[in-house]
């Protein structure tokens, strides 16, 4: 599928199939171009051959291989433009902090509801518009 010009792409990161097809196809429903990789090494592949491609990389957590923590700090240091959310059935106060240290936008926590996931993936890509 081409993506058009104007159409925001977002990179979801998920070792679970089943999880990363749901989120694919709610973020579809939402308006957004969805690619989907199972796990971090995958995405950091993505961003290294284009860096500019995804305007949001939502990521899992706990991932085999590259897990979420990790897969931020390779982002960050390959200089990742864009934005990036945590999606997570659980995280620790101390985890949460070291995503907050790395400036990610926000965390989401699972099971979430679409329209939960729609509204902080906008407050994410329109900061300037966001709501408080």
């Amino acid at each position: 599928m081409e993506i058009m010009e104007n159409e925001v792409e977002i990179l979801v990161v998920d070792d679970e199939p089943a999880v990363a097809l749901a989120i694919k196809s709610a973020l579809k429903f939402c308006g957004y171009a969805v690619l989907t990789v199972p796990g971090g090494d995958k995405a950091l592949e993505c961003i290294q051959a284009e860096p500019n491609r995804f305007a949001l990389v939502l990521t899992d957590h706990n991932m085999p291989g590259l897990g979420g923590l990790a897969l931020v700090k390779a982002l960050r240091t390959v200089g990742y433009p864009g934005r990036i959310v945590i999606l997570s059935a659980f995280l620790s106060q101390s985890v949460e902090t070291q995503y907050q240290a790395l400036g990610v936008d926000q965390i989401v926590s699972k099971p979430f509801h679409l329209e939960r996931l729609r509204l902080t993936l906008e407050r994410a890509l329109n900061p300037a518009r966001a709501v408080a």
